[in-house]
């Protein structure tokens, strides 16, 4: 074969090769070795889904200030009453929140596996989709448009953990994106993942009508050629590993994922998870929050317009996702977050819908977030000079906690990879929404939260001994329950010293996968155990 025709070959086009998941095709779009994954020996178990929801969400309908009259008199249309709320530990969830068999993502509050964080934003925000989606998975703060955002602040961890990335290939991406491939995978040695990308009835790539010609020997043609030749090869190496992976977890799965496409995400995450794929990073995604029409149609029951339909997507997406992590006795390695560009104006506009704002709410998922509330919903009475919401939580410190307590980062280093925020006094620290995890030791957080630790044994018959964090003493009532809310027993609610708590409990259960949820002072937190007779 010459060199022209070799370009033009179905072997040059690997790297742009997808392959499928139900179909939705993972796409390589980039040569093989920005692929890698980390070197397994230095890989701890723990993944992040990071959930992006485009346009920008809607806080103030999404968790509802229902005791400020200004938020009823300037969103007259719009506003939804407090009769229609989902109320749970003080805080009043749009009603679609609760959607689907699993409860949505009140069911996960209820279970202590959920952290509310309220009016986080950043300073100076930028109202355009564009650059405040930028800032917002770059990790910094920067609205000039001459300064380039191009790497993410995932990318540039992982690059600066794997300082020998990519010179070795293991079996397993990186990273796996669904729908379009996030700046947030980015690093300076290219894109750390693979994609899903529009549909196309193709898997792979074949090169068996590509040869080298008599004359290759010696020539820049011949190491063009194996580079390609290499690209190929990986392409096939990763799409045959995720098919596999999605095969033989799919069967596990127990989720009733609805038909969306936010849904059979999830579902695609949870498949590959119980598959065994060893991919640390998942992005998904849900579109259509820039809700400047049609946000919501007043009347009824206000389950009605575009917003609602997408909190329920997102609700129940979750819930079912989280549903099947604790089934296969994989919650406790999964931590989720929602991210979106800005929030929306606290006054409507004249087309029941919202225009751009800036601070918004985000979720934290897993069993092994600190559950409840972070932050304050803010105060419609009082707004920035330009009418709109002023933050109480830097997002800086969502990410901060998560590539120290997660991932194992120092502080310090953390806090380079994310640099403070223009305007901003003081380094920031990192926002205490993660249970402790083994080894960790990198920081303490404050304020300290209720959490649950390890019990030993684990998986038990009978008996176990669970040990609880108490920031402080008080009364604590401590439950077991199954996954599917059947079964639900109050184990005590007795007063507990502050510090680490060790408690021995006898539990009659059948085999299976359970969570123990403790409360305190209008904190909860949870832990799933397994019963094996």
């Amino acid at each position: 074969m010459k060199r022209r025709t070799f370009l033009k070959s179905a072997l040059a086009t690997a790297a742009a090769t997808p392959f499928f998941l139900e179909g939705m095709p993972v796409r390589a779009t980039t040569p093989l070795k920005y692929l890698a994954q980390l070197p397994q020996a230095n890989l701890n178990d723990r993944i992040l889904i990071i959930c992006q929801l485009f346009g920008g969400n809607d806080g103030l309908n999404t968790i509802i200030p229902v005791d400020q009259d200004t938020y009823y008199n300037i969103r007259p249309n719009i506003a939804i009453p407090k009769d229609k709320t989902k109320i749970y530990a003080g805080i009043n969830f749009a009603p679609n929140l609760i959607g689907g068999d699993k409860r949505g993502l009140v069911g996960l509050l209820e279970q202590g596996s959920l952290a509310v964080v309220q009016g986080i934003g950043y300073p100076n925000p930028n109202l355009s989709h564009f650059r405040s989606t930028d800032i917002w998975l770059s990790g910094i703060n920067n609205s000039d448009v001459d300064a380039r955002l191009d790497t993410g602040w995932v990318g540039r961890y992982l690059e600066k953990q794997y300082p020998d990335f990519p010179a070795s290939l293991p079996d397993d991406p990186l990273a796996i994106q669904f729908g379009g491939f996030s700046l947030a995978l980015q690093s300076s040695k290219g894109r750390m993942g693979i994609e899903v990308t529009n549909p196309q009835k193709q898997a792979g790539v074949s090169s068996s009508a590509d040869a080298l010609d008599d004359e290759s020997t010696g020539t820049s043609y011949l190491n063009e050629y194996n580079f390609v030749a290499d690209i190929a090869s990986r392409s096939n190496k990763y799409a045959q590993r995720v098919k596999d992976a999605y095969a033989a977890g799919k069967p596990q799965l127990s989720g009733h994922y609805a038909s969306d496409s936010f849904a059979s995400q999830m579902a695609n995450c949870a498949a590959l998870i119980a598959g065994g794929l060893n991919t640390k990073v998942y992005v998904v995604s849900l579109g259509g929050f820039d809700n400047h029409v049609s946000q919501l149609l007043p009347g009824g029951d206000f389950n009605q317009g575009t917003h609602p339909t997408l909190l329920n997507n997102l609700a129940d997406g979750i819930a079912q996702f989280m549903y099947d992590m604790v089934k296969l006795n994989l919650a406790d390695r999964v931590i989720g977050l929602t991210v979106s560009e800005f929030g929306r104006r606290p006054y409507e506009n004249g087309s029941l819908g919202t225009d751009h704002g800036t601070s918004s709410i985000q979720f934290v998922f897993g069993t092994q977030v600190l559950s409840g509330a972070q932050g304050y919903i803010p105060d419609l009475a009082h707004l920035d000079e330009n009418q709109d919401i002023v933050f109480n939580i830097d997002y800086h410190r969502v990410y901060l906690e998560v590539l120290t307590k997660w991932f194992d980062l120092s502080l310090d280093d953390a806090r380079l990879l994310l640099p403070d925020p223009k305007n901003y006094t003081g380094p920031l620290d990192p926002l205490p929404i993660i249970q402790t995890q083994k080894n960790y030791v990198n920081y303490t957080p404050s304020p300290a939260r209720l959490s649950i630790g390890g019990n030993y044994p684990n998986p038990f018959a009978n008996k176990t001994t669970i040990s609880i964090e108490m920031p402080q003493a008080g009364m604590v009532t401590l439950s077991v329950s199954s996954i599917d809310g059947k079964y639900n027993k109050q184990l005590f609610d007795r007063k507990l010293e502050a510090g680490f708590q060790r408690i021995p409990l006898d539990l009659d259960l059948a085999s299976g996968n359970y969570l123990l949820v403790a409360k305190s002072a209008g904190m909860t937190a949870s832990k799933m155990v397994q019963c094996v007779k």
